[in-house]
């Protein structure tokens, strides 16, 4: 049991992050894809790459992105990502939403603050007229897995992956 689970906490304040917030989030961002990494997540995320995602990002927050966070007596505990893209032609050029990113620090999971996160992203989602949202998780990540279908999430596709060349993974046997 963690400390969240014995102590009455206060209730998360739920706000739309700023650029300025970018700092306490990136910590979260890391821990994530080191959370990825240890369920099964393939590619390797390259030098600077929180950088990378910072300038794909924070030009659109609030029109075409948004970063949503939990905050606990002022520290950023949680935070959700996602944008606004445009389907392929052939999938009939439709707007929808894509999460990216989804986080809740260790020490606040089981609280209720991922599913309250998640919510206040959608209800963003919905403001830009978007009806349909999609995210990816890795799939060795049962927890998130079954978090998501608590929350009336449901598979679609499965995402298979080949690599050629060197790789520090073993060979199929």
């Amino acid at each position: 049991m963690n400390t969240a689970d014995a102590l009455p906490q206060p209730a998360p304040v739920l706000r739309h992050a700023a650029a300025e917030d970018m700092e306490q989030i990136k910590p979260l961002w890391h821990s994530l894809y080191q959370h990825q990494f240890e369920h099964g997540m393939l590619l390797r995320l390259p030098e600077g790459a929180y950088d990378a995602w910072l300038q794909s990002i924070i030009p659109f927050l609030g029109r075409f992105a948004d970063v949503v966070v939990a905050e606990l007596n002022g520290e950023i505990v949680a935070f959700v990502a996602g944008r606004i893209r445009t389907l392929p032609p052939y999938f009939g050029s439709s707007t929808i939403g894509a999460i990216s990113e989804v986080y809740v620090s260790e020490s606040h999971r089981g609280t209720g603050i991922g599913r309250r996160l998640l919510a206040f992203a959608l209800e963003w989602f919905a403001a830009q007229q978007i009806t349909r949202v999609e995210l990816q998780v890795v799939a060795g990540n049962l927890d998130g897995i079954r978090f998501y279908r608590q929350l009336g999430w449901h598979e679609e596709l499965l995402q298979m992956v080949w690599e050629t060349g060197p790789s520090d993974r073993p060979a199929a046997v």
